[in-house]
Formats: structure tokens, C-alpha cells, sequence
């Protein structure tokens, strides 16, 4: 290997390693305390297929709801990092709903999606996840003497990869998916099946994703390009408004900028699906690798976070239109 690019790879891996430190020391201990909440934390862990896997589930005080949520982590996250993320909006909304929510942590800490050329263990080792969430959903209903009857799923970049998964091949199982910077891989990388059902999708994508293009390509992590190609988000979009006999032409509206020192703006498309619920692209212009939040705990390598938005509250009312 080349001197200069040893060199430059080594001052890119110390600048990631300030920026997971100024988030632990900083970030996480200011903007994202866990809040007082009603309900109550578990962590659990199962065997599938001969492996032991983890998850965390957030149970209100009250379960009201026949629904469950399950919220992905990102490449070699966790189930606790993810509701640190989403600062632990959606357990605040299932106080509120009345819903069960899950944070389930992938194996070697990643998720099995449809990119068929990721080098990482879920993928070469084609580990049954979709499996490991329904395994979740019976022991939940089991302890809780419960039977959900809608069954959602969000997730951040590797996770909003897997939730495509879901949508692709279990679309009788999956009531609907929030994708968060991620597309869809090219056909040529696209290991998943097609079934040809519609499932309900929200995509939230920033225009200035380096990780995850927007306008589609190749998708590379500190030189790892083994993700392969990803379409577009508006190719993504236009795969499943297809898939749905949606209205050609979505409703459109840029939400007010409440926060104009964050460098970016919201733009929101969604299409209404002939008997089959919506689908919707949020579109963050300037946006990074990020979640929206008002209380951002991401890092900033990572690129600028909106706040102008709660994606926990805007990923949930999408939902709430799909019961």
C-alpha cells in the first residue's frame, strides 16, 4: 500500500476515534439523557439457529396496542445505541400509544440485507434475521399474553437496508418500513427476492450523504466498497410507488426551517396508494449520513443532522395512517 494512503487512513481513523469520544463525553451526556419514562427496559436473550442473539424491548405502562416496532441499528451498532440515537423518542411515543417497541442487535453487529456483495458476517454467513424478528415478535406476545396484529420496522443505514429486506420478502408479515439513509441496490447486487406486494415505505435521505449517495452509486466506508451500488432515492421511490399503483404525482411541502443554523431544509413527497396506505420520501437538503433530531446525538463526521424534524414522530405518524 501506498505511504500517502497509509497515512491518510490512518488520520481519517483518528478523526472517526475523536468523534466517537467527543460523542460519549460530550453529546451523549448533553442532549441525550434518558428522559423520565413510564414504562419499563428489558433485555432479553434467545437461540435462533443455534446462536444466541440479543435484544432490548421498551413495554409502557400500559400495552394498549396490538402493535410492535422494531428500530435497526446501523453498521456495528447495537439495540442500546440506536435508542441512544433516536434519543429514545420512540419509547417516549409508546408511553404515549400504548405500543411495545424493540431494539434488536444484529449479528457481529450487522444485518443481513439485500446488498449481496457486503463482506460482513451477517451476509456472508446469510443469516436468517427476518427469522430472528418473527422469534422476537412470539416470545413478546407470549410474555405479554398478546397478539400483534401490526408488525413496523425502522432503521438507520445498514438497518434501513435490512428494513428493505423485510419489505421485499416478508411483505405478508411486515406492516410497513421507514428507511433512513439508505436506497435500494442495483438489480445486478440485489440478493433479496421480489415478491411484487406493496408495503407501505418512508424514506428519509440527505442530498449530502457521503456514505449513502443520494442521487445513487457506490456506497464505501473508509475505502471498503464491498456494499456495492445503490440506485437513487427517487429511483428507490419510484420502485415502490410502481409496486403500488400510487398516483403518479405526490403531494408536496417544505417544512419550515425552525432551525436555520443546522444547514439543511425538509422537503416532503408522498403518494397515496390505491387501497394500500402511502409512501413518502423525505427529502433533507444538506443533509449527512444522519437522523433527524432536535436533539442530535450523532457524530458529526457523519455530516450535518437536521432539526427542524423528529424523525421518531414523523417515522410513527406514517405508521399510525398504515393501522
Amino acid at each position: 500500500m501506498n505511504k500517502w494512503v497509509k497515512i491518510i487512513l490512518g488520520l481519517v481513523g483518528l478523526l472517526l476515534l475523536i468523534s466517537a469520544i467527543l460523542y460519549t463525553t460530550f453529546l451523549k451526556d448533553n442532549y441525550l439523557s434518558e428522559p423520565n419514562l413510564l414504562g419499563i427496559l428489558s433485555e432479553e436473550t434467545i437461540n435462533i439457529n443455534k446462536q444466541d442473539r440479543t435484544f432490548l424491548w421498551y413495554a409502557p405502562k400500559k400495552v394498549t396496542s396490538n402493535t410492535i416496532l422494531f428500530v435497526l441499528h446501523g453498521s456495528t451498532g447495537t439495540g442500546e445505541g440506536v435508542r441512544e440515537q433516536t434519543a429514545y423518542e420512540f419509547d417516549q411515543i409508546a408511553d404515549r400509544e400504548g405500543f411495545v417497541v424493540v431494539y434488536p442487535t444484529g449479528y457481529s453487529n450487522h444485518w443481513n440485507d439485500c446488498r449481496g456483495s457486503a463482506d460482513y458476517e451477517a451476509n456472508t454467513e446469510n443469516i436468517d434475521d427476518i427469522s430472528f424478528l418473527k422469534a422476537i415478535e412470539r416470545i413478546l406476545g407470549q410474555k405479554l399474553d398478546r397478539s400483534f396484529s401490526h408488525r413496523f420496522a425502522t432503521g438507520h443505514s445498514n438497518g434501513g437496508h435490512f428494513c428493505f429486506k423485510l419489505a421485499l420478502e416478508a411483505p405478508d408479515w411486515i406492516s410497513g418500513v421507514a428507511a433512513i439513509s439508505a436506497n435500494l441496490p442495483i438489480d445486478s447486487n440485489l440478493d433479496c427476492q421480489k415478491s411484487g406486494k406493496f408495503v407501505p415505505l418512508l424514506l428519509i435521505n440527505g442530498t449530502e450523504d457521503k456514505v449513502n449517495p443520494y442521487n445513487g452509486g457506490l456506497v464505501s466506508i473508509l475505502g471498503n466498497d464491498s456494499r456495492g451500488t445503490v440506485m437513487s432515492s427517487d429511483e428507490t421511490m419510484n420502485y415502490w410507488i410502481q409496486l403500488g399503483n400510487c398516483a403518479p404525482t405526490p403531494t408536496q411541502q417544505t417544512l419550515e426551517n425552525l432551525n436555520q443554523k443546522d444547514q439543511s431544509t425538509v422537503e416532503v413527497s408522498t403518494w397515496q396508494c390505491k387501497g394500500q396506505g402511502t409512501a413518502s420520501l423525505y427529502k433533507i437538503v444538506g443533509g449527512g449520513h444522519t437522523i433527524p433530531h432536535t436533539k442530535s446525538g450523532m457524530p458529526k463526521v457523519l455530516g450535518v443532522t437536521n432539526q427542524d424534524i423528529n424523525a421518531g414522530e414523523e417515522i410513527w405518524q406514517f405508521f399510525k395512517k398504515q393501522l
